[in-house]
């Protein structure tokens, strides 16, 4: 038997709940979406059609389904004081099905109506609308925090069997690196979160991407005595920026295997830590 369908939220980093536990009645039917791609055009005088420009993903709407019976029209009106106390809040909402257990939304309420499927009626079937600004899905955990990527990836996606010291590389001077996102991660353009924990032996230390050119190079000795946080595109040592220490570039990771070269020291410890983020 098919069980009900299940949504977990969690507003403003606070602890998950499962909603029927804040609300009994309140029956999650399925959530809805669909990603906003939206395409820029130039247009030139005396040339026939449009060149095209650009795309992007823009936020789009995710519509929440529920069911409600009520006893009376009073249990109504006191059920949907409830409803409306828990999700018109404004605040972030992160969210996440059963259905799709290893995505999460960050979504923001917009406005919605609950009424009565009818008059005299006791139910109530309504949806709950709420933006995604980012219009993306992430990965309920980041690289670093995955205790194996098929506790919550189902088969059908194709995943090796990794687990987060996959992403964490010790004297290996030339890695492939994997990014299971269905995006590149681009810090520098789409300001995705990515953050590169550096510790070397030598008087700097340069990563380079073969697989699309990326590099960043960080100018300091150091004899693994303290580490540098590349965090997007600023660099931090000791939570202070020290961007005039490097050459000012960034590393944008490629959907799939990216292969990373190590240079300018003799040893090094680096993680990368990121969410994976899927349209």
């Amino acid at each position: 038997m098919v069980g009900k369908p299940k949504l977990f939220i969690s507003i403003d980093g606070n602890p998950e709940f499962n909603v029927t536990d804040k609300i009994p009645q309140l029956q999650f039917l399925g959530a809805q979406s669909n990603p906003a791609l939206t395409n820029n055009y130039q247009d030139v005088t005396g040339m026939d059609g449009s060149q095209f420009n650009l795309a992007a993903i823009n936020k789009n709407t995710v519509n929440l389904n529920f069911f409600v019976h009520f006893r009376d029209y009073y249990d109504f009106k006191a059920v949907k004081q409830q409803i409306l106390q828990l999700f018109m809040q404004k605040r972030i909402y992160r969210i996440r099905t059963d259905a799709e257990p290893m995505f999460v939304q960050f979504l923001r309420p917009v406005t919605s109506e609950i009424n009565l499927i009818g008059d005299g009626t006791n139910d109530s079937q309504f949806t709950l609308a709420f933006e995604n600004p980012t219009g993306y899905k992430f990965s309920r955990f980041d690289s670093l925090n995955q205790a194996d990527l098929w506790d919550d990836f189902p088969l059908g996606f194709n995943l090796p069997a990794m687990d987060k010291e996959d992403f964490h590389f010790i004297d290996e001077f030339s890695f492939n690196l994997l990014n299971p996102s269905g995006v590149a991660i681009d810090p520098y353009f789409e300001h995705h979160d990515l953050k590169i924990h550096l510790k070397w032996v030598g008087s700097k230390i340069t990563l380079n991407n073969r697989t699309n050119g990326s590099s960043y190079t960080y100018n300091g000795s150091n004899n693994n005595n303290y580490e540098i946080l590349l965090d997007g595109v600023d660099s931090f040592l000791h939570g202070n920026q020290v961007n005039n220490q490097t050459d000012f570039g960034n590393i944008k990771l490629e959907p799939g295997f990216n292969q990373i070269e190590v240079s300018g020291c003799t040893n090094f410890d680096v993680k990368f830590e990121f969410p994976f983020i899927y349209i």
